[in-house]
């Protein structure tokens, strides 16, 4: 839903709130935007708890996540997490399983084969529930933004509708980048998917998801 020129949707308070969080708007890491995001979508958070400490009113989620995520309550932390670490961290705000990390690094907590990580976004999104992903280039850098809808466009591509926090969300728009999956591929270390924003192969590895009902997304068909 657009409130003038902001992407809103219906925060922990019941009240439509801004939900879209672009690096530069606080400072910290695209992870943390990301599930900031994901928190605001979840009815967990309003945009108001990020930067005011004062806003938690005895609520101990907003409080640990406060203490926990950000830097003196006026911006996000500056470290970045690997994903499975995040949600560790989540969950011990909560004292619950709030959340889940998957991953294509063989041996460690919850990873899982590429073809089962595209699975799972795709039950994901169809249940009308964003995804946080994290993926990594060529040079061994990484990012994360949260995946809101999908198209099929061919037998062995997803096409995935994200909120990159690394870039302006157009106005009057629910997405602004663009994450085509190798959806078939097998090969778990193949560059084969392709980051539109910057024209560049990369591997989606990791993602993470909440395990509650988000308000319905208005995503492309």
């Amino acid at each position: 839903m657009f409130d003038g020129e902001h992407l809103r949707a219906y925060g922990r308070s019941g009240n439509l709130t801004p939900v879209f969080a672009r690096q530069g708007d606080l400072d910290g890491a695209c992870v943390i935007y990301s599930l900031m995001m994901m928190l605001i979508f979840h009815k967990k958070l309003d945009w108001e708890d990020l930067n005011d400490s004062e806003r938690a009113n005895g609520n101990w989620f907003v409080y640990r996540i406060q203490q926990q995520f950000l830097h003196r309550f006026r911006s996000l932390c500056l470290g970045g997490y690997v994903i499975r670490n995040l949600s560790n961290k989540l969950n011990l705000c909560l004292g619950a399983n709030l959340s889940e990390a998957f991953t294509l690094i063989p041996g460690t907590s919850q990873s899982a084969n590429r073809q089962e990580l595209h699975k799972k976004i795709k039950v994901q999104l169809d249940a009308g529930k964003p995804v946080l992903i994290g993926f990594f280039r060529k040079s061994g850098t990484g990012h994360a933004l949260v995946a809101v809808g999908y198209r099929r466009e061919a037998r062995n591509r997803l096409r995935l509708f994200c909120l990159d926090p690394a870039y302006r969300l157009p106005y009057m728009q629910v997405w602004n980048n663009v994450i085509d999956l190798d959806y078939l591929s097998k090969d778990d270390s193949a560059l084969t998917d392709i980051n539109y924003f910057e024209g560049k192969k990369v591997i989606v590895r990791d993602l993470l998801i909440i395990h509650d009902n988000p308000p319905e997304l208005d995503c492309p068909p």
